[in-house]
């Protein structure tokens, strides 16, 4: 019996003790209120934007805050693909962003940005917005609306091209100053450097990039692009050139 009344003291002096702690942590989570917002991540879009969206004042209870309605109210920006929403004890909330990075220009009228993924987004004045190549020769049936996302195999095949010259290296990347769609047909590009066309066809973009990397830093850059008339690309083996007099006219460059 005695035994029997020490488990039931013991029992219950742990129940009162855990309640207790449950209570304590209950006044902490209370007590805590937000003093700072944090927000990282962010290249283009500015931070205030950001605290705009997420409508959390300073001495919000941190326990108070819905960090889902925050994200979904941070998300809703164009240029954000991806927010996190974290509280940090004692004070801090921490917003952190995965941006959607422009990598053309279409003209629809008036500029708009594309990213990777084929999504419109809408001009905007940044720092880090310059110097993107222009993809032109959208098709007429085609609205490019802010937030939608292009799907037409053109424009695709255009940010296909777009993306691998960003991973050949920045200088590829940046000799590109037009994609020119052409209706379901070969796709010519110009250069930055001399609007020069290079006749890009579709497909195998890759490799076809790496070609005319080697091509324009090992031969082009030594005789300058002044004198080039256009560079072929299409073919899986060699760069046909076609030089400006008295260079020649046509030469046919083998695979390197």
């Amino acid at each position: 019996m005695k035994t029997t009344k020490k488990l039931t003291f013991g029992f219950i002096s742990l129940l009162l003790l855990g309640g207790f702690l449950v209570a304590g942590a209950n006044f902490w989570k209370s007590s805590l209120t937000v003093h700072r917002v944090l927000v990282q991540g962010n290249t283009v879009v500015q931070a205030n934007e950001i605290l705009q969206l997420a409508h959390i004042a300073d001495g919000s209870r941190m326990y108070d805050l819905d960090l889902m309605k925050i994200q979904k109210d941070v998300i809703s920006h164009y240029f954000i693909k991806e927010v996190v929403v974290e509280r940090d004890l004692p004070s801090t909330i921490r917003i952190t962003i995965t941006e959607r990075t422009p990598i053309a220009m279409i003209n629809a009228g008036e500029l708009r940005y594309l990213d990777p993924e084929g999504v419109v987004l809408p001009h905007s004045v940044s720092s880090e917005l310059f110097d993107l190549p222009l993809i032109s020769g959208i098709p007429s049936d085609i609205a490019p609306k802010v937030g939608a996302t292009l799907t037409h195999s053109d424009i695709w095949e255009a940010l296909t091209i777009l993306s691998s010259a960003r991973l050949v290296n920045k200088e590829m990347f940046h000799l590109i100053s037009e994609v020119r769609l052409r209706n379901g047909g070969d796709i010519v590009l110009y250069t930055a450097d001399g609007g020069i066309p290079i006749l890009f066809g579709r497909g195998h973009a890759a490799s076809k990039l790496v070609r005319l990397e080697t091509f324009w830093s090992e031969i082009v850059q030594g005789r300058g692009p002044h004198f080039l008339q256009y560079i072929d690309i299409r073919f899986d083996d060699q760069i046909v050139v076609r030089w400006k007099q008295p260079q020649g006219k046509s030469t046919l460059l083998p695979r390197s």
